[in-house]
């Protein structure tokens, strides 16, 4: 089965809102939608993050002319004659044609291509085969736990107004919650944890997210003001030009467990998170780069060290891989239609959440459709 056509599309929804983390403000929703199509009619779809658009667009459409012809289900080579272009010298006559695959500059924007195909090629392998892309990867489970992100800082609201939303989803079946800190003083932050915890009760998990908001000191002094409120991990606090050998540090001042990850570009660099940084929920994500196959890779590391994987966004197909995966944890997801409008209007069919768990479908590949009217309403580039 030979690749003969690869394709990408995005969309970029307004959220009518201004929402912001520690480090960026978030009024929109974006999507990349990857095809790959093959000379036996077998099309797999891989989704991206909304990030890089234009250069993610770009990189996409010379690597379609690069990569025809290959064997769609040789996923490990397909991905390496793309990862090497990382590392080949210009002079060579191959990447000599094609100058702008080969550009240092365009590098994350062609690594996030890369893991949009390769998602699209495990969804082809799943769809050949017959089975669901967790029974692929030899699983068992169709469900897994699910947690909500949600408690984001509001522009024009009070800061409390997320106990009531973070309630709202324990009362619709979840029993984990993830809320945001290091955007406001820290007193104020610990007020807001302090109204999430009694709101939510003493039984559910309550995680907080700094995303990279803190150096040291005020990573430990965040996290010793957060502990009381039983915290169940803190997410991504250093920043991020000392984002591994600090984190190391801050997991000996700490019962809490952390959890990072989902930044980070390759294997490489999660193997010295789980090393050097003490991390015990690793949180690479599939849909930022690499795709499934770098994905597995984390986890067989992560297992060799005890760590349990817990995916970031994109549960549709991230789910797949954290219930076949021996220390798969738990997956991320964002059923607000306020804050994420692509789950209930992007897929004509998808895995679905009940209960708190997400629960997977035994359809072949990845299980979900995309609905191109909704593409074709919000498209971009």
């Amino acid at each position: 089965m030979k690749i003969t056509r690869i394709k990408a599309h995005a969309l970029v929804v307004p959220l009518g809102a201004d929402y912001w983390v520690a480090n960026e403000m978030i009024n929109q929703c974006g999507q990349i939608i990857i095809e790959v199509e093959t000379d036996e009619g077998v099309v797999g779809i891989g989704t991206l993050h909304g990030r890089f658009i234009p250069q993610v667009l770009e990189m996409v459409r010379e690597l379609d002319g690069f990569l025809q012809g290959m064997d769609a289900m040789a996923h490990e080579a397909v991905w390496q004659k793309v990862f090497d272009i990382t590392t080949t010298s210009p002079g060579n006559a191959a990447p000599h044609n094609r100058p702008r695959l080969f550009a240092s500059a365009n590098r994350q924007a062609l690594l996030i291509a890369l893991g949009g195909i390769d998602v699209a090629l495990w969804d082809i392998k799943g769809k050949a085969t017959n089975m669901p892309v967790w029974r692929l990867l030899g699983g068992t489970r169709k469900e897994i736990h699910a947690y909500v992100t949600g408690g984001y800082y509001w522009l024009g609201h009070d800061h409390f107004y997320i106990a009531e939303e973070m309630a709202s989803y324990i009362a619709q079946g979840f029993t984990g919650v993830k809320m945001k800190v290091g955007g406001v003083d820290l007193a104020t932050d610990v007020a807001r944890v302090k109204a999430v915890r009694e709101a939510i009760g003493p039984n559910s998990q309550l995680m907080v997210d700094a995303n990279c908001a803190y150096d040291w000191n005020g990573a430990v002094a965040a996290i010793r003001a957060f502990e009381p409120y039983d915290i169940f991990w803190f997410e991504e606090p250093m920043h991020w030009y000392d984002s591994v050998r600090s984190l190391g540090k801050l997991a000996q001042c700490t019962h809490v467990a952390l959890a990072s990850g989902e930044s980070e570009m390759h294997a490489w660099a999660c193997r010295d998170l789980i090393d050097l940084g003490g991390v015990r929920y690793m949180e690479f994500d599939a849909s930022r780069s690499g795709g499934v196959t770098e994905w597995l890779r984390v986890a067989a590391y992560a297992k060799l060290k005890g760590v349990q994987m817990a995916t970031h966004h994109d549960a549709h197909f991230q789910g797949h891989l954290a219930a076949a995966a021996s220390n798969g944890y738990c997956v991320e997801v964002f059923p607000n239609p306020k804050r994420d409008p692509l789950w209930d209007t992007l897929f004509t069919h998808r895995a679905q959440l009940k209960n708190g768990k997400l629960v997977l479908g035994d359809e072949p590949g990845f299980g979900f459709g995309i609905d191109w009217k909704t593409v074709e309403k919000y498209r971009v580039g």
